[in-house]
């Protein structure tokens, strides 16, 4: 990795290391000394370099068909290690939200008053939820992983080359933070390689505002109805077409479609049980905005305007400003409850949970596999 000329680079490896060595630490600790843990987070990153620096000689080295059977194996390895732990026994919760919502739903009752396994209540919208009923009925919600990983690297593929899309595969591999998330089934990080995926296929085929904006804002609506925090990626990937390219008849229709979009998905849970939907306290709206306090919300958007800016609609710009966003939205939430509730330097207690900050991990690790600068499609 050339540092002086891949500035961009640099930084999206600079936020990927950071997320890994959050990780290290705060599980690390548990089992190991301090200055261990310390230790290896250096080695970690000096590891990783190294054979980021080393990829494209192996690379050459193998064949597009090994690559392939490589990356294949290393997937059912993915799911052997998911089958090999007992979710019941994990403190993630992330799988019977999905699992216990699915279930209500299938036998007639309302799904949102579902609990999880530990006794919470999920969180994701309507779309997410709907989108794993094929892996409930095999009997495991974790497995959308498969199917979000697969389209996240054919993606980087469609953008580039097997080669790139091999190194983006690997660099999630490489990863402890991701590891996690598919060992305790947890769809966090299914949910932005889906995001991360869906952005770069319009970015490859060209969507734009002018011609496409019907079906950018369905896309954007449904995406909506999975987590808030895809409203990020989306934002700063249409925000130059919008300010230039649209006319005002786009301007307007645009967020209106998406809002109706957005709110059809949930018309048949309102319908259900519009108190429980909207007014009970742990309802998926109480529950994907309780992290945050008012004056968070104006910092963010001023935050993604100013790297809006930043873009200048260069591809690689957008990835590092998507990921580096995301990073800084979990970030001044953690701040911000911290200093409200005078709880400095207890982030990695259990209720600071730092997996939020693995949303970032597909962007990041997409502007270090792609080596091309080339501008915004849309």
């Amino acid at each position: 990795m050339n540092i002086r000329k891949e500035k961009s680079r640099l930084l999206a490896f600079a936020v990927y290391s950071v997320i890994n060595i959050l990780f290290i630490l705060k599980y690390g600790q548990r089992i190991l000394p301090v200055c261990t843990i310390v230790g290896g987070c250096v080695a970690y990153v000096a590891a990783m370099a190294i054979v980021l620096g080393y990829t494209e000689r192996i690379q050459k080295r193998l064949s597009c068909k090994a690559t392939l059977w490589l990356m294949g194996i290393a997937v059912a390895a993915l799911i052997v290690l998911q089958y090999f732990i007992d979710p019941m026994t994990v403190q993630v919760d992330r799988w019977s939200a999905i699992h216990n919502f699915l279930q209500y739903l299938l036998h007639g009752e309302y799904p949102y008053a579902a609990q999880t396994h530990l006794g919470g209540y999920g969180s994701p919208f309507p779309v997410w939820q709907v989108m794993h009923l094929p892996f409930y009925l095999i009997g495991n919600v974790g497995l959308s992983f498969v199917i979000c990983l697969i389209l996240f690297t054919d993606a980087v593929r469609r953008l580039s080359s097997l080669r790139v899309a091999a190194e983006a595969f690997m660099l999630l591999l490489l990863s402890p933070a991701f590891l996690y998330e598919v060992s305790v089934r947890s769809d966090l990080i299914s949910n932005f390689l889906l995001c991360a995926a869906i952005i770069m296929y319009m970015h490859r085929y060209r969507f734009n505002l002018k011609r496409h904006w019907v079906t950018i804002a369905i896309i954007c609506g449904l995406m909506m109805s999975t987590r808030l925090a895809v409203c990020i990626p989306f934002f700063l990937f249409l925000f130059w077409d919008y300010l230039y390219a649209c006319n005002w008849k786009q301007k307007v229709g645009l967020p209106l479609l998406i809002l109706l979009v957005f709110g059809l998905t949930f018309l048949p849970f309102a319908i259900w049980n519009w108190d429980m939907l909207f007014y009970f306290e742990y309802s998926p709206f109480a529950l994907q905005t309780r992290q945050g306090v008012p004056f968070n919300t104006p910092i963010i958007i001023m935050l993604c305007l100013l790297a809006s800016l930043f873009l200048r609609g260069e591809w690689k710009n957008y990835l590092v400003a998507t990921g580096s966003c995301l990073t800084a939205l979990v970030l001044i939430t953690f701040l911000s409850r911290m200093y409200i509730y005078n709880q400095w330097g207890e982030l990695f207690e259990s209720r600071y949970d730092i997996t939020y900050f693995n949303m970032a991990l597909p962007f990041v690790i997409a502007a270090i596999a792609l080596k091309e600068d080339e501008k915004i499609y849309c």
